[in-house]
């Protein structure tokens, strides 16, 4: 048999498992099932499950190495694996059998059950691999997860893993033999989500979530089994390099257990695994103790179209399931009994919410499902809490916009551009009815645009355009379209100005800085130009190049450039004008991004006194002016006169934008910043949440403003020492970082460090140094600097000494202390060369110094470093 190429084998291979789990006699009625939809796939599989029984027969591979067979035998019963001796099987699977077994070496009395792992799953790696895999997941303790006791390989070459025995039911069983109502059901659910996510930030992915891996003891909580396996049967990984730490455990293709009706389509197609999958096996577990049923429906009968429906089909709304016509009405009823309530009531009850979450959790595509578990997990507890939802339905708009995004050849084409020119064919015909005696000229004007609009509208007509591999994208659009105004308006500099402007701020909210940069910097010289060195347009362009430089972090060239226009325009427009107030604003921050907020604290108080002047006081610019002044006295240890501030920036905003606008929950969030300085933890974590349920449906799951709020949520976390739910957040927040921002933004090296922090609390040195060095990589491309307009806490404003001092930290506890001394000391220079002092850090550093010599046994050394903390 020749060779299977290796992009072939990932369309086989789960095939492959649902034939190896069938009954042989069976294996012919599938086999033509698939024939019937795919014959050259039925041909392949034939070949292989053919010589598969040819090796079978001929037991080529049949060693005492390979353990059990697959079914349990009872010949078994009483052989020791480790510290224990086999009694009675519990059950088997495609990974090996399990055994309830006894503690037999004499130390204590404990029932525990032994998992037999057919060697094949175990890899090249053998016995090292396998006990330094079974050491790490041994570390995975939490209420909610039957503990790993050991693993290792007896002198026979058996690999084994010694679990927690669960006395207890399946949850779908567990469910229906205790008539659980729906609100009873979603708070079991809970506590499975509770465990994913503690395995998810200890970087562990399940990978085979099933109701059979999810008991419910006899004391009514949840024990998730197996958890960790498929990480232990991973290939080897390069788990020391920057970053690799998360993405090795959460993003990696390969082979790894699964079931099939449980698996998510990435897992049937060959795709990457990540904490996406769980999700959507979760969502699988919520559907069927919701409804009763499996969300693939009939499919479920025939292998081959079970994995088409995973793949391709749209599973039934839950609360369609428990009304289906297609089942049968005796069976729908009982379900509904077995909810404590009826038909009808149920199928309300699911309507709607419910309906939305379930199917969020079960998205084809990965990156549409919950971010996270606990993205998931909140969104039920707001159910239960009869609070909004984050999720949003697949509404018509939703539905439109897939269809855009699919095609966008059409609607999205012209809408980009329509914004983008519309708005000067409107500047340019107002002008017409106020400045009659430039009526002709702005006439012209507005025919000009209205002539580039048409030519680049003409070009995306799909009847012009003669290859599709021609068809424009939006941004594409918006490169030709700057193109052409370099081109077409060379000859009206006044235009082309203002046009570039518009373009520039345009590319910025795309988050294209350097091309935004580019068209800013070519409209100040065609500005210069048009009106000459000072005017209010050339103005007005320097300051929005000001503040693109500064979302790219050059905050020096940021300063000067926004230090001309405000003198530009004190000089054209008087020391009280709205334009004045913008700048000064943008200018305040620019300075408080730095940290330097006693030079950021006056130009803020000057643009909000020249707004209440100039706009009055229930202005929305105005709220604007009282919540950046109100940062800066907050992180200036003024929370009295912050929260003054911010209650009315937050009475203002609700007046004039709205209670659901974005910048109202803005503003509820700096109140909760306050709240936690003040140490009200929980009141502040109600808030964050709050906000961050309220920007995943308004502004996206992946918008960088939800990664700052859940940056915001981990502070509180971890004052509340729940360090797995804070790493969760922070891994969110890096991931959603790095889409948005880049790789190397400074964000990501605050919530890179920030969740290096939590991972040290949470005895993770090695992911925690790994996360540190990557942190350190990211500041030194900009040192000193934090740009955050919105910064959670002032402990966000990771000093370069401060995280070599975490670094050296870990280095201790990984008893690395040659390398842990020159990094604390490293850091101890730095942090006291540091201007305005780092108190609070170099004592720190300090006491992690002492630390590390008296766990090298250097008692003197340990001494000194103690008797300089007391001083």
């Amino acid at each position: 048999m020749p060779p299977i190429d290796p992009d072939r084998w990932r369309v086989l291979s789960p095939y492959l498992d649902v034939a190896l789990e069938i009954a042989v006699d069976q294996r012919d009625a599938w086999l033509a099932s698939i024939d019937a939809q795919d014959p050259a796939l039925a041909s392949e599989l034939h070949t292989i499950l053919a010589q598969h029984q040819v090796v079978n027969e001929s037991r080529f591979l049949e060693r005492p190495v390979l353990g059990p067979s697959v079914t349990p035998t009872q010949s078994l019963a009483g052989q020791v694996v480790g510290a224990y001796r086999l009694v009675s099987p519990i059950g088997q699977g495609g990974t090996g059998s399990v055994w309830m077994a006894e503690r037999c070496d004499g130390r204590f009395q404990a029932r525990a059950a032994v998992k037999l792992l057919n060697i094949a799953l175990v890899g090249r790696a053998g016995e090292e691999r396998f006990g330094r895999e079974g050491t790490i997941l041994a570390r995975l303790r939490h209420p909610r997860i039957a503990h790993l006791i050991d693993a290792g390989v007896s002198p026979t070459g058996q690999p084994y893993l010694v679990l927690e025995y669960v006395d207890g039911q399946s949850i779908d069983r567990y469910c229906e033999d205790h008539l659980l109502a729906i609100d009873a059901r979603l708070r079991l659910f809970l506590e499975v989500l509770e465990g994913v996510a503690h395995a998810h930030a200890s970087l562990i992915v399940h990978r085979d979530i099933k109701p059979a891996n999810v008991l419910v003891s006899t004391d009514g909580h949840v024990k998730l089994l197996d958890f960790g396996i498929a990480k232990l049967l991973e290939r080897d990984s390069s788990w020391g390099v920057a970053r690799a730490a998360e993405e090795s455990a959460l993003t990696r293709d390969g082979c790894a257990p699964m079931t099939p009706e449980y698996a998510a389509p990435e897992q049937l197609s060959g795709g990457s695994v990540t904490t996406a999958t769980d999700v959507y096996a979760l969502g699988v577990l919520l559907y069927m103790l919701l409804s009763g049923q499996h969300p693939a429906g009939r499919a479920l009968r025939s292998p081959a179209t079970l994995i088409q429906a995973i793949v391709d089909a749209e599973p039934s709304r839950v609360s369609d399931a428990v009304a289906s016509q297609t089942e049968p009405q005796e069976a729908l009823s009982r379900h509904a009994r077995q909810c404590a309530t009826t038909s009808s009531k149920l199928r309300r009850l699911l309507r709607g919410d419910l309906d939305t979450i379930v199917a969020k959790a079960l998205k084809k595509n990965s990156a549409e499902r919950y971010s996270s578990v606990t993205a998931l997990a909140d969104d039920i507890q707001r159910f239960l809490r009869h609070e909004p939802i984050s999720a949003r339905p697949d509404t018509l708009p939703y539905r439109a916009t897939k269809f855009i995004r699919r095609h966008p050849r059409g609607v999205a084409t012209f809408a980009a551009v329509a914004v983008l020119f519309g708005g000067l064919i409107a500047i340019h015909t107002s002008r017409l009815s106020t400045e009659r005696d430039h009526a002709q000229h702005e006439a012209a004007k507005a025919v000009k645009v209205s002539e580039l609009l048409m030519g680049l509208l003409t070009s995306a007509d799909p009847y012009a355009i003669r290859d599709r591999s021609e068809e424009p994208t939006v941004r594409a659009l918006l490169d030709a379209s700057a193109e052409q105004v370099q081109k077409e308006l060379a000859g009206e500099p006044e235009l082309q100005t203002q046009m570039l402007t518009m373009m520039g701020r345009t590319y910025r909210r795309l988050g294209a800085y350097e091309t935004a940069q580019q068209l800013l910097e070519q409209a100040l010289a065609s500005g210069r130009k048009a009106f000459g060195a000072e005017h209010v347009y050339v103005a007005q362009t320097l300051e929005f190049l000001g503040v693109v430089l500064a979302d790219k972090g050059d905050y020096a060239a940021a300063g000067r450039i926004l230090e001309q226009a405000l003198s530009m325009q004190r000089k054209l427009l008087g020391k009280e004008h709205a334009d004045v107030a913008v700048t000064l604003a943008e200018l305040g921050r620019v300075y408080q991004d730095q940290g330097l907020n006693d030079r950021a604290e006056p130009l803020h108080r000057e643009a909000l006194d020249i707004r209440r002047k100039v706009l009055g006081e229930e202005h929305r610019e105005t709220a604007v002016s009282q919540s950046d002044l109100a940062s800066v006295l907050r992180l200036n240890g003024d929370l009295s006169g912050a929260e003054t501030l911010l209650r009315e920036c937050l009475e203002t905003n609700r007046k004039t934008r709205g209670e659901d606008h974005p910048n109202t929950f803005t503003t509820l969030h700096d109140l909760a910043l306050i709240t936690a300085a003040r140490g009200n933890y929980r009141a502040a974590e109600s808030v964050f949440r709050q906000v961050l349920a309220h920007q995943r449906r308004t502004l996206g799951e992946k918008h960088a403003v939800v990664g700052t709020t859940l940056n915001s949520l981990s502070r509180v976390l971890i004052e509340q020492h729940r360090y797995d739910e804070a790493a969760v957040a922070l891994i969110e927040a890096s991931d959603i970082a790095r889409a948005a921002l880049g790789n190397d933004h400074q964000l990501v090296a605050i919530y890179t460090i920030n969740l290096a922090s939590v991972q040290l609390v949470r005895k993770e040195p090695a992911v925690a140094e790994a996360l540190l060095r990557e942190g350190l990589r990211i500041r030194a491309l900009a040192p000193g600097l934090v740009p955050s307009r919105r910064r959670a806490f002032r402990e966000d404003d990771w000093s370069v000494g401060a995280v070599k001092s975490v670094l050296g930290a870990s280095l201790v506890a990984l008893a690395r202390y040659d390398e842990a001394e020159a990094v604390l000391l490293d850091a101890r220079r730095d942090l006291e060369s540091m201007p305005g002092g780092r108190g609070t850090e170099l004592k720190a550093t300090v006491t992690r110094l002492a630390e590390l010599y008296a766990a090298w046994g250097k008692i003197d050394r340990a001494a000194e470093y103690r008797a300089l903390l007391g001083s």
